[in-house]
């Protein structure tokens, strides 16, 4: 099948669109910092009147072991601790927070399975216009590159068109004053035909050597007639 520039010019931005929105799944780390959202997550999820896991506290700290099933609800988000968990099933977007010990808190590496299996991870979606950054969800950018590039397209084919019809334009003003105009030599008046200037054709030579023009003739006839 055979496609038009046009037609693929135009199809380009909802391509990429559709690209961006195909993530099956985001790894993400702690790394924005710039907000409070991290240490409100910490302080109320590990809060004891939470309820969110079974603390076992012995003279090393403190032990937090995970209910499977039930999904964590902090604010307007459900994080999971098992990306095949029943609610995540056809997410297109799904993020998963890795817990690295560096860089979180005591409370997130000190976390187990009800197996005493250390997690490593916390699963969460967002909606298609958003990326995953940390333990949220932020305005994914990359989404403005289509409607920008869409917007550069139009600008540059309205510039071109009003080029043309300016172009065009002129090419029509400079048509009709070159028609109009009266000094051009291809509107001048030809001259008139040799025939309409001389209709006396010039005798010929013989009988204007011999005195046969029929001219001197009727002069001469005209001098008789006065002389008589």
């Amino acid at each position: 099948m055979h496609y038009t520039p046009g037609f693929v010019l135009l199809m380009l931005p909802l391509g990429i669109l559709g690209i961006v929105r195909e993530r099956p799944r985001t790894v993400t780390y702690h790394a924005d910092i710039s907000t409070n959202f991290y240490p409100r997550f910490v302080k109320t999820v590990f809060a004891e009147e939470s309820h969110n896991f079974d603390v076992i506290e012995n003279k090393t700290g403190k032990f937090y072991f995970i209910h499977p099933d039930t999904p964590i609800e902090f604010e307007k988000y459900k994080y999971y601790w098992n990306e095949s968990h029943a609610d995540l099933k056809g997410v297109k977007n799904l993020c998963e927070y890795r817990i690295n010990w560096m860089i979180d808190s005591k409370e997130m590496y000190e976390t187990f399975s009800p197996e005493n299996t250390q997690m490593k991870s916390l699963f969460y979606r967002c909606h298609f216009a958003q990326t995953c950054m940390g333990l949220e969800c932020k305005i994914d950018s990359r989404l403005f590159v289509p409607p920008i590039f869409l917007l550069i397209f139009i600008s540059i084919f309205w510039c071109f068109k009003r080029m043309l019809r300016r172009d065009m334009k002129r090419v029509e003003r400079q048509t009709s004053f070159h028609i109009m105009d009266p000094t051009n030599p291809a509107h001048r008046s030809p001259p008139p035909p040799y025939n309409a200037q001389n209709s006396a054709i010039p005798p010929p030579y013989h009988n204007a050597r011999h005195g046969r023009v029929s001219r001197s003739n009727s002069h001469s006839r005209s001098r008789s007639n006065s002389r008589s």
